[in-house]
Parts: structure tokens; sequence; C-alpha cells
């Protein structure tokens, strides 16, 4: 495979084509220094066979919240560890810089965030900027020279300056945020010397030094950008210096989905066959690439020279040694849910992930074995069971596992047969192929009783049978069909429905229906979707949105009828004619096997929806934290 190719970047010898972009964990200390479960995280990745691995993002000023340390040359040994362990496993590494310019969040609130000119941002403070004088753009470009002579101090092999996402060097690039009149401002080539002067700076600071650069091939906002005047700016960058560029789609207030479901895998690609055709430096690709054969196809085609991919390490960190190996059918893929990566983020907690409950958490799988080996039946194969499956199974315990269906994956199988949620369909895909190579007994299609379970003589029973559909109590609902079993296929909808429950299952639900019926989704709240992740919610509403589905908010159902269904809004009681009602009001814990075992086995546990319905993040995560301790 190409990608496993090597490659040469102003002399740094790299193994092969696959890089670890830059992506905030959280797991820095508040100030930023490097801790042992980054350390952790990243020895995981390095091990699992990366050829690239850029770290960050790193502030070059101490006053913006997030971010590892760079500012200051305390964080030299912290960052050395860092640099060590990359090259302890023959990786090459970058640590990427950052100012976030108007984008910034600070520890002082009485900082006013700094920018090209005086533009506030739509998202994160929203506050206006104050437009930077030509000395303090030149301090700035000293911070970078400067952080990055730290880079070189800690060990790192090149630098990546962040000219993408909307950070303050974009800002500068777009014509969107830079309205000067000076040097800085106007053409092209002045918008771009702020990252040309930077670039410089840090070769008269340190010499012989890679420095790479992170730019968007396609602002994707109003007056920004395109791949058009990207391209120019490449090869300025390139004229400047630059020996690599990362090309990224979009600035965070970028309203298209970036990193979605709604993006097919490796749909940006083609931004970095347009970037490419620009200058003969090499560039990667990122966004979307979960798979090595998408991977390989890119590098085939010629559209990039290497391919970026975080999440898919997140979810994987062995994805490189697995491809190289053949072991394809291994691999971990990430669902892009967001759920425990950008949701997180956006919260600013640690990153994690629904599909890797141990990501973050490395050092304890080090010593993963039993004290005393066990028998242990589960009975349900969705994410909880599933999960529980395979770490008891690497800690060497006996695994039974029941599922009733012909596959594992339980509701995220329901769920994949949304636009909007068909990723999920490789969690169960997975388990198939991995738990059986681990031990593990499966029984499919077997509606497990009491009776199956105690005949296996458990020493402990996990109960994950997940939850049912929640029948309401309303007039007529003896007409109406649930969401699970239109997503199942098991029955067929008319060309009117009405689906009740604007949860995140109504709207799955309502994209899966909208291309062949007319859909009304009829919520009870102010808003619909409440219950899905902040990364992607506002994604399936512009989803929902362009597909004609119509919404309806703060109207409750009252009665189902044969062909409609009445609601009360707040303007009144009205009827909605359809040929379908679809429930999606939520589910209900299916609890009787466990009250069944609870005194008959030495230890029962339930984990996931049968304990309280919620996400599968909360499945997996309980079912990996029951694992550790049995």
């Amino acid at each position: 495979m190409k990608l496993f190719e090597p490659i040469e970047i102003e002399g740094m010898k790299i193994k092969n084509r696959i890089v670890m972009p830059a992506a905030e964990l959280n797991y820095h200390t508040p100030e930023g220094e490097i801790t042992e479960r980054m350390l952790d995280f990243y020895r995981e990745r390095a091990k699992g066979g990366i050829g690239f691995a850029i770290v960050g993002v790193a502030k070059i000023e101490p006053y913006f919240l997030g971010g590892i340390g760079i500012y200051d040359d305390k964080f030299i040994p912290g960052l050395r560890k860092l640099s060590e362990i990359f090259h302890e496993y023959d990786v090459k590494c970058a640590v990427q810089l950052w100012h976030p310019g108007r984008y910034e969040i600070s520890f002082d609130p009485d900082r006013t965030p700094v920018a090209p000119s005086p533009i506030p941002p739509p998202i994160f403070t929203k506050r206006t900027p104050k437009e930077l004088t030509k000395e303090e753009i030149l301090k700035i470009e000293d911070e970078f020279a400067e952080a990055a002579l730290r880079a070189k101090k800690a060990g790192f092999d090149a630098v990546e300056l962040i000219g993408s996402a909307g950070y303050l060097i974009s800002q500068f690039f777009s014509p969107a945020t830079n309205k000067r009149k000076d040097e800085y401002g106007g053409s092209i080539e002045n918008r771009a010397r702020f990252a040309v002067e930077i670039v410089q700076r840090v070769k008269e600071k340190c010499g012989k030094f890679p420095v790479m650069i992170r730019i968007p091939g396609d602002e994707f906002i109003e007056g920004g950008n395109t791949v058009k005047e990207m391209k120019v700016i490449a090869k300025i960058l390139e004229d400047a210096g630059v020996c690599a560029i990362n090309v990224m789609a979009g600035w965070h207030e970028s309203r298209r989905p970036l990193i979605t479901m709604l993006v097919p895998r490796g749909g940006f690609a083609y931004l970095g066959e347009e970037i490419k055709k620009a200058v003969n430096v090499p560039v990667i690709i990122g966004h979307r690439i979960n798979d090595p054969f998408v991977a390989e196809k890119i590098l085939q085609e010629g559209k990039a020279d290497m391919v970026a991919m975080f999440r898919a390490l997140l979810a994987d960190p062995e994805f490189p040694n697995k491809a190289k190996e053949g072991r394809f059918n291994e691999i971990r893929y990430c669902i892009a849910c967001l759920q425990g990566c950008m949701d997180r983020i956006n919260q600013a907690m640690p990153v994690t992930c629904l599909v890797n409950p141990a990501a973050g958490r490395e050092a304890e799988l080090r010593n993963l074995k039993a004290e005393k080996k066990k028998k242990v039946v589960i009975v349900g194969g969705g994410p909880g069971g599933c999960t529980a499956a395979e770490y008891l199974a690497r800690k060497g315990h006996e695994v039974v596992l029941f599922e009733k269906s012909e596959k594992l994956g339980g509701q995220l199988n329901i769920a994949a047969s949304s636009p909007l949620a068909y990723e999920f369909a490789e969690f169960g895909k997975y388990f198939m192929n991995v738990l059986p190579k681990l031990g593990v007994r499966i029984y499919y299609k077997t509606t497990a009783d009491a009776e199956m379970v105690l005949r296996e003589k458990p020493d402990v029973c996990i109960i994950a049978v997940g939850a049912s559909p929640l029948i309401p109590r309303i007039p007529g609902v003896e007409n109406a069909v649930t969401a699970f079993d239109v997503l199942s296929g098991k029955v067929e909808v008319g060309k009117r429905v009405v689906i009740i429950g604007g949860g995140g299952v109504g709207c799955d639900t309502a994209a899966h229906l909208a291309d062949r019926c007319k859909v009304t989704l009829v919520e009870m709240l102010p808003k619909i979707g409440q219950d899905i992740g902040i990364s992607t919610r506002w994604t399936v509403l512009l989803y929902l949105n362009q597909k004609g589905v119509e919404i309806l908010t703060e109207t409750k159902a009252v009665e189902i009828k044969r062909n409609a269904v009445v609601v009360e809004t707040p303007k009144g009681r009205r009827e909605i004619e359809c040929d379908t009602a679809v429930l999606a009001v939520g589910t209900v814990s299916n609890n009787g096997l466990y009250d069944e075992l609870k005194d008959k086995v030495p230890e029962v546990y339930k984990i996931g929806d049968c304990l309280k319905p919620r996400k599968a993040i909360d499945a997996t995560h309980e079912a990996f934290e029951l694992a550790l301790k049995i």
C-alpha cells in the first residue's frame, strides 16, 4: 500500500504517510503542562504505527484558555518527554503553534481579544476584538519564533503553524475578517504577509528547522477565501519556505457539516488535490478519513501525499499496524458521532471516545489481567454488552454472550439506517469479528431467560438488554407504529408521516423517511434534538430543513386517529393528516431478567439502557468501568 511507503520532507525521513494531526485533548494541566495521561495517550498511538505526529494546539501566550503551553522555557522538559516517546517508535513529530486571535477565550475576563480588524466572531465569545497595531503584529511574530525555538530545543523535528479553523493567522488570510488598509491587508499578498513573516522569523531564530502550515482549502464562510484564493496563498507560503501544507476544510464558524457523518468518508480530499496543483511541497489532507482503503485511494489518485486522521486513531491506536498487517476487519472504526471528542472539547472536558472508552486511560490497560479467572455471562450484544465482553475476555475471563438478533450492535444497528447515523453499523461489525478471536462464545438469535443463564453456571452475570420503546398513554396510540420498527424495516409507512417526539431517535427517523415521504416532526419542547450533542445537533437541523421536514415545537400530540394526529399547539388544537403516525417519545428500561437473577448468581450487574436509558457512550463507558473491576 502507498499508505506505508516512506516520504521525506526537508530532511525528515518519515516511515509512512499516516499523520496524526494536532487536536485539543484537555489532558494537560490548566497552565498547559504535559501530563502522564497525555504521554500515555501518545505512546499508544506511536506504538500503533503512525508515521508523523503533530501535537497541539500549543499556545504562544499564557492568557489563552486551553492548549498546551509553549510560551515559556519551563515547558521544554515536558515537551521533551513527548518528543522522546515519538522518537522511541521512529515517529517524526511537530508542535502546532497557536494564537486564537478573535476566537480567544481568556483566563482574564478583562482581556480583549485581538485580530487584524475589529470584527466580532459569530461563535465563542462574540466580543469585538481590538485591531492589532504594527508593533503588536511584530511582537506576535516574535512569540511564534520563540515558541518554535522551544519546540526545537525540546527535540521536535518541526513546527506547524495553525493558519486554519478561523484562528489568528487565518483571520489575516481572509477578506471576511481582514479589512486593514496597511501592508497586512487588501491584496492576497498583503493578507498572507503575517504568515510569511512568521515563517521568516522562525527560520531566523531556529536556523535549519522545518516549518509546516495548516490551512483551510476553502474557508466556507461568507466573503471568505475559496479554494481559488487558498491556492494562491499556498504558493506564497511555499515560496516563503514552508516545507509541507496540511489542508483542512472550513473554519469553526462555517455553516456546513465538516466532520459529521453528513460528510462522506474522505469528502474533502478534493481540496488537497486543488492545493497540490498549486505547490510542489508535500500536501496532507484530513477530514473524515477513518478507513485505510479511503486513505489509500486518496494517495493513489494523487490528491495528497499524506493523510491526516485524528479521530480514527482516537478510536483505534493500532489502526496503522492493523492496516499494514492486513487485519482490516479488526480495526475499530471511528463512527463520527463526536460524542466523546468534539462534544466534550466544547464543554472543556477531557477527550474520550464512544467506541474506545480506554482513550485517555491507556495506563489502566497495561496490566489487564484478572487476579482470578471467572465465568461471565452477558445478556445483550449492544454497545454495553459488547464492550464488557471485549475487555473481560482481554483480562482472561471466560465470556459467554447471548444476543437475541442475528448480529451485534443493538440499537446502533437500528439507528444506522438513518443518513444521520449510518456509520453506527461499524460498531457491531467490529465486535462480530473480534470477540470470537478473543474466545468469547456468542449465541445469536437467542433470547436468554433466567434458566438459560443459570445453566451456564456463571460467577458473574451482566444484563445489558437495553430498553424498549415507550408507548405513551395517548388515545388511539394503537394506531401508531414505533420509530424502532420503522428504522429496522419491520413496518411500512405511507406517503404522509407524523413523527411524535423530536429527540435524536425522532430526528433519525425523519431523516430516514425524508426522501420518500412528507414528514412532520412534533415535539413538546421548544427545540428539537435536545439529546443530540452540541457538535452534531446544528447539522441535523440543517439536514432536516434542507429535506423539507416540517418541524412543530411546543406541540403535544393528544390523540392518534387512523388518518391524522391531533395536536395541541400554542395557538390551539389542530389535526395533522397522515398515513402513518410514528412514536419516538423515548424508551423504558428492560429490567425483568435482572430481577430474576439478582439473588441466584454471585455477582449480577446491569449496564447501559437497561439500567437507565441514555446515550451509547454512557453504555460503553459503564461497561469498561465494570470490566476493569471484575
